[in-house]
């Protein structure tokens, strides 16, 4: 006896109560670095010099009727120059007017340049504070010092090195720690600070608990990744922010009576505008930003690199 078959009474179509998108959700830059909101594209930042800001020439024993101890301090500058992060997406007419829910081809398409643009920014911010001789000081962890070696190496006496070499040198407590997700994924496993923990009700060591452990009060884990292949390629995804460790110091906000070790100068935030190709028949869709990551104070941060292999 004939039946239909299921090809026969059902016509595939897409779904609207859900769509797959990928994004990373994991952007730490602006937490790595200050912004420091500027109106020109370049300028200069006042530094006021350190050393004599240290130098003890005080009067010890000011003797009656005698002037007091002279002295003063010097000031330089530096300079940022605003790069601008651009990304556009066309979008033809017939594309608008055919797609199916949920998809919306214009929104869609300024998604998507927001989130290559800041995508774009965290490349160059992990760049800057991970870079190979970015800071003061700038070891590379070996063999069984590297801190996947749960025996031998030390993360919190390496960590308490870094804090107290950055304090003498500068004045300054480092208060944040940086690391890829490679590092952290092998810090979260180490047996002293499991050990630490064990009472506790959670079955991973947090952030703040990790903070805890190393002594610093921020702990940031770059978990951002991309992909390197060419396009069209299979996807090589790839963590931005690479095995190492940075420490170091920066204020909560920018400010003019303290230094920072990083800030990003910053016109705005992103921007994003469209408008119409008569041409194409199309409507393109752009971000832009104008950014800076920039090292203010290579002495007040420390990194391990290669902190894990």
């Amino acid at each position: 006896m004939p039946q239909p078959i299921l090809s026969q009474v059902h016509i595939d179509r897409a779904i609207t109560q859900a769509a797959m998108r990928y994004r990373n959700s994991m952007f730490i830059a602006q937490l790595a670095a200050p912004i420091v909101p500027v109106v020109k594209e370049s300028d200069l930042m006042f530094i006021f010099d350190k050393a004599e800001w240290f130098r003890d020439v005080a009067d010890k024993n000011r003797r009656p009727g005698t002037r007091a101890a002279r002295g003063g301090y010097t000031v330089s500058n530096l300079r940022y120059s605003l790069a601008e992060i651009a990304i556009a997406h066309g979008v033809p007419d017939r594309i608008v007017e055919s797609a199916d829910d949920p998809l919306r081809p214009i929104q869609d398409g300024t998604d998507w340049c927001m989130q290559i643009a800041l995508l774009r920014r965290e490349v160059m911010t992990a760049a800057i504070i991970m870079g190979a001789t970015a800071w003061g000081t700038n070891t590379t962890l070996t063999g069984t010092t590297q801190w996947a070696d749960f025996v031998n190496s030390d993360p919190a006496n390496d960590v308490q090195l870094a804090i107290s070499t950055v304090l003498q040198n500068t004045g300054f407590r480092p208060n944040t720690m940086v690391v890829g997700e490679q590092v952290h994924d092998k810090l979260i496993l180490n047996p002293d600070l499991l050990d630490r923990f064990k009472y506790t009700q959670v079955a991973v060591p947090t952030g703040p608990m990790i903070a805890q452990w190393l002594g610093i009060d921020r702990y940031l884990i770059g978990a951002a990744t991309r992909n390197t292949a060419a396009e069209g390629a299979a996807a090589t995804m790839a963590y931005i922010w690479a095995k190492h460790a940075a420490i170091y110091y920066v204020p909560p906000a920018p400010a003019i009576q303290e230094p920072s070790g990083a800030y990003i100068f910053q016109r705005a935030d992103v921007q994003s505008r469209s408008f119409y190709e008569e041409a194409e028949k199309q409507t393109v869709v752009e971000c832009t930003l104008l950014t800076d990551p920039r090292i203010t104070g290579s002495d007040l941060g420390y990194q391990y690199r290669s902190a894990v292999a």
